[in-house]
């Protein structure tokens, strides 16, 4: 009888150790630091949950995976909030539709009163309507699926495509100053419509009239017949900048080409994916062409500091570096999260309250909270409202290029309907 409850206590331990315990905070930090966290730990305090729907195996485990990594790192540093302990309780989406649907319910059962998640587009989309159901306020790092905010729980701590390629035509057309510019995108890729339109809608706003800067716009397969007519094509029409929102191989590509025919005098922009290792690695081959694409580096030194960055960002990269190594970069979807498990800390201290409602009535009020990836306010819809940063290499390194000078608002729903019924 002593043993089956000495063994029945050891397996209560180790349930509690692998659930994972974590709090933040961010612009009222130290306040809330002063408040919460410097208080002597009382082992009799409540304990509330926030639940990490993110993919640790399959197709998006590599963005998932960074994502955990911030919110670990915020987990470090952080334990408490209005006298709760918080822990974070993790399911795998596999990367899976169907699996995603199975680890939202079993999530959702556990009564998180956040939840944080997914990197995964259609993770995110299987879970709205769950987390909608269940009055859950839950923030995903990277989903840009303007689809996934469309009811009144789900936030993003990014930017939507739309938003990302109104910034991007910004720097195409005001900072460079461009009036040959070319698009070459794939042919049915839904990933980058909404970026794609979005360039193209805010560089006729600013050009005065339609496509008036765009002297090109071109679709393609990943062939090499396709990318060779594709770089013709841009030679042809006296195109100095082109984007050219397509992955490292069809990149990697078309610079062999321009370095063929020496035209490294062309810039090339980007998306957000160029900030990922492999592309990193692949440009050290093609040093001489300049790339920009949507990243906000949290690599800089002090001395390259730009408005996207904060103290939290900082913050953000010595303590990375003391948890996970110098040789441990992180990326923006390690930042993201973080500062997913920041906002919602501050909401439920904010709100003073885990009650669902009010966390995401404290959410909707924040103005200009600065986190590390820069300042948040979100609109009615859950998407922040921000300016568009750009990075660039320099030496291997991703460095800030430019943030727009304007906050760039997403669509919504019923503004995307209508301008797919004009198109129609």
């Amino acid at each position: 009888m002593k043993n089956g409850k000495t063994v029945k206590k050891i397996i209560r331990a180790l349930g509690i150790v692998t659930v994972m315990v974590v709090v933040s905070g961010c612009t009222t930090f130290d306040n809330f630091k002063n408040t919460y966290i410097d208080k002597k730990e009382d082992i009799t305090n409540p304990v509330i949950t926030i639940g990490v729907f993110e993919p640790v195996t399959g197709r998006d485990s590599a963005s998932g995976k960074q994502e955990i990594k911030g919110i670990e790192l915020a987990h470090s540093i952080y334990n408490n909030v209005i006298g709760y302990e918080v822990r974070l309780l993790k399911v795998d989406t596999q990367s899976s539709v169907a699996a995603s649907e199975t680890a939202i319910q079993s999530l959702i059962e556990a009564r998180p009163v956040a939840i944080i998640g997914s990197s995964g587009e259609a993770s995110s989309l299987v879970a709205s309507k769950y987390i909608e159901e269940a009055a859950i306020p839950t923030i995903t790092p990277s989903a840009v699926n303007p689809l996934i905010t469309e009811g009144s729980y789900y936030f993003r701590a990014c930017l939507t495509g739309s938003q990302i390629g109104a910034g991007v035509a910004e720097y195409a057309y005001e900072e460079l100053g461009s009036n040959k510019i070319a698009i070459v995108r794939l042919k049915n890729d839904g990933t980058t419509t909404a970026a794609v339109e979005g360039f193209e809608d805010n560089i006729k706003k600013l050009a005065g009239r339609k496509s008036a800067a765009i002297c090109m716009n071109l679709e393609i397969n990943d062939s090499n017949e396709d990318i060779d007519n594709a770089f013709k094509e841009i030679i042809r029409n006296n195109a100095d900048v082109c984007y050219t929102p397509l992955d490292t191989q069809i990149m990697d590509k078309l610079f062999t080409l321009v370095e063929k025919y020496n035209r490294t005098d062309i810039i090339f922009l980007g998306i957000r994916n160029w900030g990922e290792d492999d592309f990193v690695r692949m440009m050290k081959k093609h040093p001489d062409i300049k790339v920009v694409f949507p990243y906000t580096s949290v690599l800089e030194s002090p001395n390259e500091a730009t408005d996207a960055l904060t103290e939290e960002t900082r913050k953000f990269q010595i303590e990375y570096a003391n948890m996970y190594g110098s040789e441990d970069i992180p990326t923006d979807n390690a930042a993201r999260g973080y500062d997913s498990y920041l906002l919602l800390i501050n909401a439920i201290h904010r709100a003073g309250s885990i009650e669902g409602r009010d966390i995401r009535e404290a959410l909707h009020a924040f103005e200009n909270i600065k986190c590390v990836t820069g300042t948040f306010e979100f609109d009615q819809s859950g998407n922040i409202i921000r300016s568009v940063n750009l990075s660039t290499l320099k030496k291997g390194k991703i460095v800030s290029e430019y943030t727009t000078k304007k906050a760039e608002k997403a669509s919504d729903i019923a503004q995307i309907e209508k301008a797919e019924g004009e198109e129609e």
